[in-house]
């Protein structure tokens, strides 16, 4: 489920890329997260309502 996760200097810590298939898969995943990681305290969560734009490839000059 996790695809990738960022160690970030912002107002949170990590960012993870999550994927699931619905609502209430995201909340066991939430649930899971919450139960099994030791020192979290706050979760921020937001969701991407469609991709506009997906690439790997980069343009070297």
């Amino acid at each position: 489920q996790v695809l990738e996760i960022y160690r970030k200097a912002a107002e949170n810590d990590y960012l993870l890329k999550v994927i699931v298939k619905d609502m209430r898969t995201y909340d066991h995943f939430y649930q899971q997260l919450v139960n099994d990681v030791d020192g979290l305290t706050d979760v921020n969560t937001s969701f991407a309502m469609q991709q506009l734009k997906f690439t790997t490839e980069l343009h070297i000059m």
